[in-house]
């Protein structure tokens, strides 16, 4: 099945199916238990509103977003740690498919674009996105990004990673 979105152009209740089908497929228990409580309902809306934010500021469309639990990655809360947000954005017209995840140095404006380390192939938080001229600064071949403190985090890394920060230098 395609992640790829239905162009506009076709229905409402295709584009609905179409998202209810991608969702199904990338979270079936999380989108099948979604109305079972508040807990499950609030954790359904704080996804919407991700994939809201991080698709204006892309100027992509929210059904191109998919908020998922993150594998790798939870955060500490009041009530106990809870599954980080792993955002996967594809392109409408390319089906390129872009991975983030939260920034939390600033909560709800911006995101870290993860991307393969070029020595040992994991993937790792690479640079800070908060506009489109920011994934494209990223992307253009002719300019050098800032790449993120994040992605010199040696438990991004394979264990000898000559891109990875050791414990010593922070």
């Amino acid at each position: 099945m395609t992640t790829t979105a239905p162009g506009l152009t076709t229905g409402l209740a295709e584009r609905a199916i179409h998202a209810a089908r991608v969702h199904r497929a990338a979270d079936p228990d999380g989108f099948h238990h979604r109305h079972d409580d508040p807990a499950h309902w609030a954790r359904w809306a704080h996804r919407a509103r991700k994939a809201r934010a991080i698709a204006a500021a892309l100027q992509t469309t929210v059904d191109s977003v998919l908020v998922t639990d993150d594998p790798r990655r939870q955060y500490r809360t009041r009530t106990g740690p809870v599954p980080g947000d792993l955002i996967t954005v594809t392109d409408p017209a390319t089906g390129d498919v872009w991975r983030f995840i939260p920034d939390v140095t600033t909560p709800g404006g911006g995101w870290l674009l993860l991307d393969r380390c070029p020595e040992c192939e994991n993937e790792v938080p690479v640079t800070r996105i908060a506009t489109l001229g920011d994934l494209g600064e990223y992307l253009d071949p002719d300019y050098d990004a800032t790449i993120a403190d994040e992605a010199r985090d040696e438990s991004h890394h394979q264990p000898g990673c000559g891109l990875a920060w050791t414990t010593a230098h922070r």
